[in-house]
């Protein structure tokens, strides 16, 4: 006799996090939107293995660049956009994204607090709460443009919209750049939680990513973002203290 596998029940409170990801021309031009899609697919295995975040996870994948900005689906299951933005994170897999289009920045962030708002809203009819404080992580390799393709200064009363938010504990926001990323706009949008590498590892900024959600769980959710920001900085800096020391000791995995 065969044992059918109980099926997975989502925890009643929940972990919302929402990508804002970069997908303009440059992003082809370099190759980099490649390598974006294959970090995306080994992050997506590796969230596998959290079992308490795939019980209480949701996520949201919001694109700029090509076709303007939108919301994908972060299960695949739907092309182009998506009137549902978020699925259960144990349903996560990505969709191979491309590239084109200038780099509507400041549009992004502003839907992804649109969509992010309403999610919250429809998790309070249903009776839902939040576990953690919902987090957002943009990942750019350029700057913000206007529909022409100019740079723009907007994404300066972004900045203060997200500072309003975090002073209400209403979110998290995380800047995290690759070559060809701009340090003032990265360290503007998020003063306390921006990153900006000299390549386009994007595997790094994912493990990033994961870094800032274990971050914002080891605190309490009315803590001050400042708290849950330099939480990240020490976890961050711990792990890199040990790939360093992985690197240097060359250690296999057999101890020698």
């Amino acid at each position: 006799m065969t044992i059918d596998a109980l099926p997975v029940r989502q925890a009643r409170n929940r972990t919302l996090i929402v990508l804002i990801l970069d997908t303009s021309s440059s992003m082809g031009h370099t190759g980099a939107i490649g390598e974006l899609n294959d970090a995306l697919q080994k992050w997506c295995a590796e969230l596998r293995g959290n079992d308490a975040l795939q019980m209480a996870g949701e996520i949201a994948m919001i694109t700029f660049g090509k076709d303007h900005v939108m919301a994908v689906d972060p299960s695949g299951r739907v092309g182009g956009h998506t009137p549902r933005p978020f699925v259960p994170l144990r349903d996560f897999d990505p969709p191979e994204l491309q590239s084109g289009g200038v780099t509507p920045m400041v549009e992004a962030i502003q839907y992804a607090l649109e969509v992010l708002s309403v999610r919250k809203r429809e998790l309070t009819a249903e009776g839902l709460g939040l576990a953690y404080r919902p987090m957002l992580h943009l990942i750019t390799d350029g700057v913000p443009t206007d529909e022409k393709g100019n740079r723009t200064d907007r994404w300066r009363d972004v900045a203060a919209v997200l500072r309003q938010h975090e002073a209400g504990k209403h979110l998290l926001f995380f800047a995290l750049g690759v070559r060809g990323a701009d340090q003032e706009v990265l360290s503007g949008l998020a003063p306390k939680a921006w990153y900006l590498l000299g390549d386009t590892n994007f595997g790094k900024v994912l493990r990033l990513v994961s870094t800032s959600i274990g971050s914002a769980q080891a605190e309490s959710r009315d803590a001050p973002a400042e708290i849950i920001y330099d939480h990240f900085q020490r976890d961050n800096k711990k792990n890199e203290e040990m790939r360093r020391w992985l690197d240097d000791e060359g250690v296999s995995s057999d101890g020698r």
